[in-house]
């Protein structure tokens, strides 16, 4: 009698249990910032090389650390990536002066291991818009255990290149604001002392 009754009750407690294990575990990760790009400026490829500052940008009433880069122009950032990476940064164009003529610039966000160059993501950015676009690129491709036995991503120095680049013969000024690449909390950890045995 006592055992039939107490049945139900470790059943009903199993379930609920299950469920909020369940629950949890759809729970999205809160990113962690693994790599500042402002701060690796003094390391990265520059073209043109007088091209590029680091600046407090105000835009839209909100502020960004960010990068100033004139358009047309490439930045190339030498690093490994962290498994479940994504890149994320607040973009827009700068003010022109006043009467300058202004047109679209394109930005473009891709990976290449001194071979091969692949695009992850761009956008067209429209003159007078003044308001942080966020622009976020997925790099899980780039780490991790893949199903291959020559293709180990962990090994490899990635070249990141973020490029702006006019659709007319018109110069610009773009901000790359806040440029980070963010991943969970293990990878993060893996990632760290992946970058210490690489150093």
């Amino acid at each position: 009698m006592t055992s039939a009754i107490a049945r139900p009750r470790y059943v009903h407690c199993l379930v609920v249990a299950i469920v909020l294990c369940g629950c949890r575990s759809t729970t999205p990760f809160a990113p962690v910032r693994v790599v500042d790009l402002i701060r690796e400026m003094d390391h990265a490829d520059k073209r043109p090389a007088g091209g590029f500052a680091i600046a407090l940008q105000h835009v839209d009433g909100v502020a960004r650390p960010a990068i100033v880069a004139q358009v047309p122009s490439r930045l190339t950032l030498a690093l490994p990536l962290p498994r479940h990476g994504v890149f994320h940064a607040f973009v827009t164009l700068a003010d022109g002066p006043p009467g300058a003529m202004a047109a679209p610039v394109r930005l473009r966000v891709g990976v290449s291991d001194h071979r091969i160059y692949e695009a992850v993501t761009d956008l067209i950015l429209a003159p007078g818009t003044r308001t942080w676009i966020d622009l976020r690129a997925d790099l899980s491709a780039y780490a991790g255990w893949k199903w291959s036995l020559f293709y180990r991503p962990d090994r490899i120095t990635w070249r990141v290149v973020l490029a702006a680049d006019a659709t007319e013969n018109v110069p610009a000024t773009v901000l790359w604001g806040a440029p980070e690449i963010t991943t969970n909390a293990e990878s993060a950890r893996e990632y760290a002392a992946r970058r210490q045995r690489l150093r």
